[in-house]
């Protein structure tokens, strides 16, 4: 069994998940910070990003993916030493 911070094992997942590398940003907290991203892997329902800086470790909760396509509004469904991931609303 994996603790509830850890990613979900690959079998586990409903849909391939195609891999990508692109540049994103994290709007998170109540002062809108901002967190670097690099974006792994990306479908309708989520994304999984790696933090490029781990100043901002403790982002949680609802937060907005930003990416050159547009925002995306989501929530934190794991996270894992510097990847997070996050499913979209």
């Amino acid at each position: 069994m994996t603790a509830p911070d850890d990613p979900p094992p690959p079998d586990a997942r409903r849909r391939p998940r195609p891999r990508v590398a692109m540049s994103g940003k994290i709007i998170h907290g109540i002062h809108n910070e901002v967190a670097d991203v690099i974006v792994r892997n990306l479908t309708e329902g989520g994304a999984k990003v790696r933090l490029t800086s781990t100043v901002n470790a403790m982002i949680g909760g609802r937060l907005v993916l930003r990416l050159p396509a547009g925002d995306r509004p989501c929530v934190v469904a794991w996270h894992s030493g510097d990847e997070v991931g996050l499913r979209f609303e």
